[in-house]
């Protein structure tokens, strides 16, 4: 910084002797930028305005962060981005090559410029030795069917190393419970020696004046079974286990954001396995050595699993109305094979109901229904966050949810006509066009006729104008022998001509 002698003497060689910037700066040795800063400057009065930072660094990816930011708006405050899962998802998806406090100052200050807070949780950490895991559910938003659907996650968490899984289930009754552990059981090839708990409804029946815990009939015995200690926290006192509070909230941070599609519980629950695997080769916050090496060492400490599986189910009775169906949670269910008033069994498992005769044999089976909270995409709203920034399109949360084909539609390297294309399926959808008809019209169009608005709207127009397929009704009434039948025709000849009969 130059002092104010030195300045004055720059002016003095600009407008007295009438020097150029590139010889003042030779003569005083100082760069040609800073000498034409200060000779041609008019306004000399002390600047008190708030000075802005810019972040260089970032160019274009200031447009990404922002449609993340914007997205996360429209979610729930639990599962939006960290300022490092958003630092993370540049690096590891765009390429981003700068630091990690670039990124994080700029989207701390413009998280403040859209007034959203992120709420700071701190939960007391409590001292235990390897092989004992603390277990808790929580609730996240995930993508199913084109809808935002509202799960449940279970999460199993070992203090000693830092060590985190977590199974996606649909419930958080005594089945989901149960099977949600069996399977992390079978995940990490081992038994917790202890395992702490809330004080859930699918585990405990209630908690008696001494203290004790009155457990269900189903969980004693899965305890039995799988031979853990429990230990159940006070009422209202969450932080007694608080290293699984907090790996509820890091998990659904980093592992459910943005929040991923499920094509089934099947493929989902792998996905969070990779992850959980991931990140076991982060480094332990305290310890300093990589989670992963603590794990080994704690997974020493655990039971053997039992030669047999446990069957997570819980038997019921009920009887059949005189329309041979049985409710079960406030539904119906019809089993064709039954009889009216006949009593069945019902064995109800996390995702599936079997009906048993009174002879044990299996009768019918139906898939578990659940209610979900959930909501359609709005596609429109999503879409007119993109329509501003154009660029940031292939990071998005909504673009990842496109049907391929629309993908490849609006995946344009020029600007201007990706962002007219996004407006185009904007204003398709305003029309009450859904994203499966702009995909099947698009389908029926030659790729480079996709621009032709007119030969677009034709295909559109003819999925919803264009006639059904006439079916036939199956016709029940006619005997089976007599479906195939074919009359011999001779017979009536024989008739007419006098001849005898057949």
């Amino acid at each position: 910084m130059l002092a104010m002698a030195q300045i004055d003497y720059i002016k003095h060689l600009r407008d007295v002797k009438e020097m150029d910037i590139n010889a003042i700066a030779k003569e005083l040795k100082v760069n040609w930028r800073t000498v034409k800063k200060h000779a041609d400057r008019t306004d000399w009065s002390e600047d008190t305005s708030k000075r802005k930072k810019t972040y260089r660094v970032l160019g274009n990816y200031i447009d990404i962060i922002e449609v993340w930011l914007l997205e996360d708006m429209r979610r729930h405050k639990k599962q939006r981005h960290t300022n490092i899962r958003i630092y993370h998802r540049l690096r590891d998806e765009c390429g981003f090559e700068g630091g990690t406090r670039t990124v994080t100052d700029y989207v701390s200050k413009r998280k403040k410029e859209l007034r959203k807070d992120i709420d700071k949780h701190t939960y007391i950490d409590l001292i235990h030795p390897g092989g004992e895991a603390q277990v808790d559910f929580g609730t996240a938003e995930i993508v199913h069917d084109q809808k935002v659907i509202q799960i449940k996650y279970l999460v199993m968490s070992f203090p000693y190393s830092n060590a985190g899984f977590m199974y996606i289930l649909p419930a958080e009754n005594a089945e989901c419970l149960l099977y949600g552990l069996q399977a992390l059981f079978e995940r990490i090839g081992g038994v917790p020696r202890k395992l702490w708990f809330d004080n859930l409804s699918a585990a405990v029946v209630h908690i008696k004046k001494d203290g004790k815990r009155q457990l269900t009939d189903l969980f004693q015995r899965f305890k039995l079974h799988y031979g853990f200690q429990t230990t159940f926290c006070n009422p209202a006192k969450g932080n007694e286990k608080g290293n699984v509070e907090n790996k509820v909230g890091t998990s659904r941070r980093n592992w459910l954001v943005p929040q991923p599609e499920m094509e089934s519980w099947e493929q989902i629950n792998e996905m969070m396995r990779k992850k959980a695997n991931d990140f076991l080769e982060e480094i332990h916050y305290e310890k300093k050595c990589p989670i992963r090496s603590l794990w080994e060492e704690e997974h020493q400490k655990l039971r053997f699993l039992p030669s047999e599986s446990f069957e997570v189910m819980k038997l019921s009775g009920a009887s059949l109305d005189n329309y041979r169906r049985f409710r079960w949670e406030k539904e119906f269910f019809t089993v064709p094979s039954g009889a009216g008033h006949e009593s069945v069994l019902i064995k109800a498992y996390w995702d599936r109901l079997e009906v048993l005769n009174s002879d044990y044999e299996k009768m019918a089976e139906f898939p578990r229904p659940y209610t979900f909270k959930e909501q359609v995409i709005d596609w429109k709203s999503e879409l007119a966050i993109i329509q501003k920034k154009p660029r940031a399109l292939e990071y998005t949360w909504v673009y990842s949810l496109l049907p391929e084909r629309i993908q490849l539609y609006l995946n344009q390297l020029d600007s201007p006509v990706r962002k007219k294309r996004i407006a185009q399926l904007t204003k398709w959808l305003k029309e009450g066009y859904t994203i499966n008809q702009v995909d099947n019209a698009l389908a029926e169009v030659s790729v480079h006729l996709w621009d032709q608005e007119g030969i677009v709207y034709q295909s559109l127009y003819r999925q919803i104008h264009s006639s059904p397929e006439f079916e036939f009704l199956p016709e029940a009434h006619t005997p089976h022998e007599l479906k195939d039948y074919e009359p011999d025709l001779n017979a009536y000849n024989r008739l007419v001509s006098g001849g005898a009969r057949s």
